[in-house]
Formats: C-alpha cells, structure tokens, sequence
C-alpha cells in the first residue's frame, strides 16, 4: 500500500460526554458539512462514523488543523442556531492519531466502522445510516442508490456560505451523497476484496472480545451480551425535541428538566445516564434534582 500522504485517525468528544447531536437532521448536516470542506480543504476522507456525543475521522492531509477547526465551528454555528444555544460544541480539544502503517490504518478502519456495534447500538456497521460501512464495494453488493442528480451551479450548503462543488450527487432531500467525496477506491484496496471486508467488520476484534470479558467480569448491570439498547441517545433527545416543542433543550429552566427527565424515565426504556448527556449536565447533578426535586 502506498502512503504518501498522511493519514489521520480523528476523535471528538463531547464536553463530559454530553450530546453533540441531538436530531438525524444534525448529523446529516455534519457529513454534508464534512464532504464540502473537505474540497475546500484539500483533505480526503476516508471513513467516518457519527454518534450522538463523539464522532470519528479518517482522513488523508498533511495536517489536520485547520480543517477540523472549520468544521468544528461551521457545525457549532449551525448547532447554535437550529437549537437555540450558544457556546462550543463538543470538547474544546480533539485527539488526532497518525496511521503510519498499513496494519494500523486497517485496524483503525474496522475500529472507526464498528464503532456503534461496538458501543451496542447497532447490531452491525452496515445498518448505522451514520457511519461510511455500506458506500464500501457497492458493486459488489449490486445496490441500487436512490435518484441522484448532480449538485449543478449555485447549490449552497444550508446554514453555510459554503456551496456545494457542481459535480457532487445530491439526493431529493438536498443532502450530498456520499460517495462524492468518500474515499471509497483506497479503501477497498486495503482489504482486496469484498470477503474479506465484511469478515473483519462483521467480526468482534480481540479488542472488542476484552472488554466484553472485562464487562462480565465487573458485572454491570447496564450490560447484557449481544444486546443493542432500546432506545439511542440520538432517538431519546429526538423524542424530547418533539415532546417540548417549540421550546428547545437549551431553554428549559431546572424545573423543567427534572420533570421531563422523570416523564421519560418512568415511561421510556432509558437511563439517567442517557438522559444527562441529552440535556447536557452531569450525571450525578440530574440524579440529585430528581431525587430532591
């Protein structure tokens, strides 16, 4: 494999692990927003897998920085303004890892696409509508894409100057497709053949198989094998968008937190836990006002 230009493994946190995306909307600007700059930018993407308080990176680019800084405030400009809130979005730092070798790089990659089986909230990479795993040897599954057409002149990014590059796919939502600027082509050359990519997705890493042991061994309640959870971070603060409208989550007082936190916890398969991250306080700090409240 040749690697003449460096590629990056990118994490971003949210702050205390807090949500980072609230809605499906969200992180479907966030891969628009990633596919724009990244013409911009001259970086290339390689993969990328989106949850509701982190999300992941691999790109190709001599350095980072100034990318992920514009992508970073782009998206906390249209965070603030879709959700009526103010500040940055996701911790203030980012951890940035160079992929030296061919073996780390795929390592990196299975780690990136089963990110979400990993944290039990899907049961396989190509069921995430919000990771890259299925735009991967696509003609080797023979998959017909929705209707497309191209972006044409003057197709600007929604909540953004930016505009869309002409010869990007669109689909009849106005959201780009994302083999426009996926880096699907190098990809498939580091695991040869389509067999073989879906064995090493489709499969636990050793990785994955310790902290299974370990989680068994600490007996957590909150784990059972093999199990996704019920209800996402991302469908709960969904549910609770609906549920306030058209009041948003940064505007609730304390009072009212508490007691939509109480509604969904008592009716809902959800944790405190869950429920902390979406309205973005600490755990402890949630559990105290509902049992104080």
């Amino acid at each position: 494999m040749d690697m003449k230009r460096k590629i990056w493994h990118i994490s971003v946190q949210g702050n205390g692990g807090q949500s980072v995306f609230l809605t499906n909307g969200d992180i479907l600007h966030a891969i628009d927003l990633l596919g724009v700059l990244s013409v911009y930018y001259g970086i290339k993407v390689w993969a990328y897998d989106f949850m509701s308080n982190h999300y992941h990176l691999i790109i190709e680019c001599d350095n980072p920085q100034y990318f992920m800084q514009a992508f970073r405030q782009s998206y906390t400009r249209y965070f603030n303004t879709v959700h009526n809130s103010f500040g940055s979005v996701g911790r203030y730092g980012y951890s940035a890892g160079l992929l030296n070798s061919p073996e780390k790089l795929v390592a990196k990659l299975i780690y990136v696409l089963r990110n979400s089986v990993r944290h039990k909230l899907q049961s396989h990479p190509y069921v995430d509508p919000y990771n890259s795993a299925k735009y991967y040897f696509s003609e080797d599954q023979r998959i017909k894409w929705p209707t497309l057409k191209p972006a044409g002149p003057n197709s600007k990014l929604s909540h953004s100057h930016k505009m869309i590059p002409e010869h990007f796919l669109i689909d009849k939502n106005g959201h780009i497709f994302t083999r426009s600027f996926l880096q699907y082509r190098k990809v498939e050359a580091c695991f040869q053949s389509y067999a073989k990519f879906m064995s090493m997705i489709s499969n636990p890493t050793d990785k994955e198989l310790a902290e299974e042991e370990d989680r068994q061994l600490d007996d957590k309640r909150n784990y059972v094998k093999n199990t996704c959870v019920k209800i996402t971070d991302l469908q709960l603060s969904e549910m609770i968008i609906n549920n306030i409208k058209p009041n948003t989550i940064a505007s609730l007082s304390h009072t009212e937190i508490v007691s939509i936190a109480r509604y969904f916890r008592n009716n809902y398969p959800v944790s405190v836990r869950q429920l902390s991250r979406v309205f973005g306080i600490p755990e402890s700090t949630l559990r105290w006002r509902m049992r104080c409240s």
